[in-house]
C-alpha cells in the first residue's frame, strides 16, 4: 500500500510492505525524478516496483536505525538501484556511509537533513526535509521508542534529550513515525509536533525524572487510559 502524503515542492509518500506495522517512506523531487528510500524493511524488491511505479528513480537509501525491520533490505536495495545507503556510524549498518548530525544529503532539488537523535538505539537518526521529519523508532503518535535491556545500546537519557531537541521544531512540522502504533481512538498513521507535544504524555511530563517512572508504569499507564 502506498500513501501520497505530497506537500508543497516535496514528493513524499508512506509504504506499507509488511513487518510490524512498518512504515517506509520516499523522498522525490519533481523536476528529475530522483528519491531517497527511507527504511525499507525486508521488503527491496517491492520497494523498487513501487518506487518505478511512481517515476521515481531511488539514488540514496537512508536508514533511521539499524534494526532489520527497518534495515534488512538496505543492501539488496542498493545492489538494485546503485544507491548509496546513509545511516548513523553507531548503528553498524553494512555497506552505509556515515551520517553526521546536521549533514545535508542533495536529491534532486531537494534539501534533506539528518539529525541524530539517539535514545532507541545509539545512532538512531530523524530526516527532515520542509515541514516534513520522519521519526523513525524514536517517536510514535502518541507513544515512543523503546529503551533497555532488550535494544541494545539504547538510552532513556539520551531519548529524553533527542525528544526535547525535536520539540523545538515548529508546531506544523509533519510527524511520521516508523510504525503504525497509535493507540488512541480510531487510527493516526502521522501526526504533528505541536501535536504531540501537546498530548504524547512522554512529553506532558515534568522532567526526566517523570518520564523515566512513566517508562517504567507504561503498561499500568495504558490499562488505565485505555491505549492499545
Amino acid at each position: 500500500m502506498v500513501t501520497d502524503l505530497s506537500r508543497d515542492d516535496v514528493r513524499f509518500y508512506r509504504l506499507q510492505l509488511g513487518g510490524d506495522r512498518n512504515f517506509s517512506y520516499l523522498f522525490g523531487d519533481k523536476t528529475k525524478g530522483w528519491a531517497a528510500a527511507i527504511d525499507p524493511g525486508f521488503a527491496a524488491d517491492e520497494f523498487q516496483v513501487q518506487a518505478a511505479g511512481l517515476g521515481l528513480k531511488i539514488q540514496h537509501i537512508l536508514i533511521t536505525h539499524g534494526h532489520s525491520d527497518h534495515a534488512g533490505a538496505a543492501g539488496d536495495l542498493a545492489r538494485i538501484t546503485g544507491a548509496e545507503i546513509h545511516a548513523g556510524p553507531q548503528d553498524q549498518v553494512p555497506e552505509a556511509l556515515p551520517l553526521a548530525d546536521g549533514q545535508e544529503i542533495q536529491v534532486g532539488g531537494l534539501t534533506i537533513q539528518a539529525l541524530h537523535t539517539p535514545g532507541h538505539t545509539a545512532g538512531h537518526i530523524c530526516f527532515h526535509c520542509g515541514n516534513i521529519l520522519v521519526t523513525g523508532d524514536l517517536l510514535f503518535c502518541g507513544k515512543i521508542g523503546g529503551t533497555g535491556p532488550h535494544f541494545p545500546g539504547s538510552s532513556a537519557e539520551a531519548e529524553y534529550a533527542s525528544l526535547q531537541r525535536l520539540m523545538q521544531l515548529p508546531d506544523e512540522t509533519g510527524v511520521f513515525p516508523g510504525h503504525d502504533y497509535y493507540g488512541g481512538e480510531g487510527t493516526m498513521p502521522d501526526s504533528t509536533i505541536g501535536f504531540e507535544r501537546r498530548h504524547n504524555p512522554f512529553l506532558t511530563v515534568a522532567d526526566f525524572t517523570a518520564f523515566c517512572h512513566l517508562k517504567d508504569n507504561w503498561a499500568e499507564y495504558k490499562q488505565k487510559h485505555g491505549i492499545r
